[in-house]
């Protein structure tokens, strides 16, 4: 592996093609390292050091700029819930198919694209890679917006384990309630637990 390459991964667990020819190695070269076995290739165009594990939600992510993960998987990331889901959770705006080579390994949710931003941060996966993420807030929003599509236990979980964190904004979190029509549902489902 080349020093450029190697000093890289010092920094950062993955690098795309882009990256990598920015740094002057070429694609035949990455292919050659994947052969070599001196990296990995997570995915179409994504690359990581062959002793690493494979980071999943990472792979994810860099499939399209899109993908949000939420729900579940945010609930687990946020530690509101500790059961990590069969398929990560992900969001997508209303009309954008997940692509192809993910289709299968994700649970898919659909939102206006007017919401799709709301509550957008960067958060470390289990791996300690960031990873897009809805904040706490906005993932209570989408547990309580998708109640039937939400088991009852982790439901509950969630409602229970935000009441007692010790950062929740409740201001932030009735605000992306307003915004998305679920202000009377949130109040609801935080009036026995507040």
């Amino acid at each position: 592996m080349s020093i450029r390459l190697r000093d890289y991964f010092i920094e950062h667990s993955v690098i795309d093609i882009p990256k990598a020819e920015s740094l002057g190695i070429s694609r035949a070269m990455l292919s050659y390292l994947v052969k070599k076995g001196d990296l990995q290739r997570l995915s179409r165009g994504l690359y990581m050091p062959a002793t690493e594990i494979p980071d999943e939600l990472v792979a994810i992510s860099w499939c399209s700029p899109l993908i949000i993960f939420s729900h579940e998987t945010a609930l687990v990331l946020h530690k509101l819930h500790n059961r990590i889901p069969d398929k990560p959770a992900i969001t997508l705006p209303t009309g954008r198919r997940v692509p192809h080579s993910i289709e299968k390994a994700v649970s898919v949710f659909h939102i206006k694209e007017r919401f799709h931003k709301i509550g957008l941060s960067q958060v470390s996966d289990f791996q300690g890679n960031p990873v897009p993420c809805y904040d706490a807030e906005r993932t209570v929003c989408d547990i309580i917006r998708s109640y039937s599509r939400i088991d009852e236990e982790t439901y509950v979980n969630a409602i229970h384990n935000y009441a007692k964190l010790p950062s929740r904004d409740l201001t932030r979190l009735f605000g992306y309630a307003r915004q998305m029509g679920i202000e009377r549902k949130t109040y609801k489902a935080l009036e026995v637990v507040l």
